[in-house]
């Protein structure tokens, strides 16, 4: 089989779900064409080839609509133009924005906001649900005042518009962006404001692009897709095409797999400043093997005064905020990384696995193995 995949390959959703493809297509010896262009010179080359399919994935509607002309048969792997397509397997928007907003009213942000891309009709639908979702927690989003639509995914090209934006939003305000780019474009502008991540407005970004989202200041929560899995169902859904097989529906919508909880929605209510100071200190020292004895004297309090106004201020002790802070911290090196057990457990503060082992269990159903297999297995399909 000779399958064009059109994907832009620049960022992770993209390379994830060639990737997908790409294992699917090893299988079945299939001849790959990487097309990541929408001009003319790249419509005319794939018009040099004779296909047998084609994968899409955020591509121009012109090029799809040159190769659906001559009769190849199509494939979306986003909601972009499934109209174009014989076939689509795109993630569920609806569900992906609900387990968004719930994560940003579970950290404490009263008002929803959306950042979102001019003339992008899967940003227009996320942008939707996002009100709907605002309107029936309660709060104001229903008059679409927290909706902004930037013609730039990323940098700091004319920024001003939605600095004033986010300066106008209700604080403390979580802000979902159209993809981890936006999600750092909104950062940027945060910082040209003078407007305080998470204190103030919590941003959320799609696709859990760990290479951005990791390197992002402060780090960029993100809602994780299986995006390799897309790539791979969708490929298998054109060979069924192909071969004549039937295809149980012709629009496939995947659930979004989690929220990848970091720094830009780690929001504090108001806490008084020995609180605050106590906080910042876990954060900086939660991967030593440390307690709230040593919390307690870097603040100057007594250990039995911390921890009353620690949970007066914040709803729950110094060891169980310590707690949270390192299982976000295996968590990410169970799902990044190849490390053994035992270091896992070291980088994270406990000096013994045994322990960590039954900490991570209870805080998150499964055992690390199970935990790190899992995420392969969602992430890869």
């Amino acid at each position: 089989m000779r399958v064009a995949v059109c994907i832009d390959t620049r960022d992770g959703p993209g390379r994830e779900r060639l990737l997908g493809c790409y294992q699917y297509a090893l299988e079945q010896n299939w001849r790959l064409y990487l097309i990541r262009q929408d001009n003319e010179n790249e419509i005319a080359r794939m018009a040099a080839i004779d296909l047998d399919g084609a994968i899409f994935f955020d591509r121009s509607r012109p090029l799809q609509e040159a190769v659906k002309a001559r009769g190849v048969v199509c494939v979306e792997t986003g909601a972009r133009h499934p109209d174009l397509s014989d076939a689509a397997v795109f993630v569920d928007d609806d569900a992906l924005v609900r387990i968004a907003a719930g994560h940003l009213r579970a950290a404490g942000f009263e008002h929803l906001g959306y950042c979102g891309l001019a003339g992008s009709l899967v940003s227009t639908a996320r942008a939707a649900h996002l009100l709907e979702q605002a309107a029936a927690g309660g709060g104001d989003g229903a008059t679409g005042g927290h909706v902004f639509e930037d013609r730039w995914r990323d940098g700091q090209m004319e920024i001003e518009a939605l600095t004033r934006w986010l300066g106008a939003l209700p604080k403390p305000a979580g802000v979902l962006a159209y993809d981890d780019k936006m999600g750092e474009r909104v950062l940027a502008a945060c910082r040209w404001a003078g407007i305080r991540v998470p204190d103030e407005v919590g941003v959320i970004g799609i696709g859990d692009d760990e290479l951005i989202c990791e390197v992002t200041m402060p780090r960029l929560s993100s809602v994780a897709l299986p995006s390799r899995g897309i790539g791979r169902a969708a490929a298998e859904t054109l060979e069924r095409l192909l071969t004549g097989k039937k295809v149980e529906q012709r629009w496939t919508r995947v659930a979004p797999l989690e929220v990848i909880s970091r720094a830009s929605t780690a929001w504090l209510p108001p806490a008084r400043p020995a609180v605050l100071k106590a906080v910042d200190f876990m954060r900086a020292q939660c991967h030593r093997p440390i307690g709230t004895d040593q919390v307690a004297a870097a603040v100057g309090l007594p250990r039995r005064t911390l921890d009353r106004v620690f949970h007066a201020d914040l709803g729950r002790t110094v060891h169980e905020y310590f707690v949270e802070l390192r299982m976000q911290g295996a968590k990410r090196l169970l799902r990044q990384t190849d490390l053994p057990l035992e270091d896992v457990s070291r980088k994270n503060g406990y000096s013994s696995l045994s322990s960590f082992m039954r900490m991570f269990a209870a805080r998150t159903g499964k055992p690390p193995r199970e935990y790190r297999e899992h995420c392969k297995l969602q992430r890869g399909g």
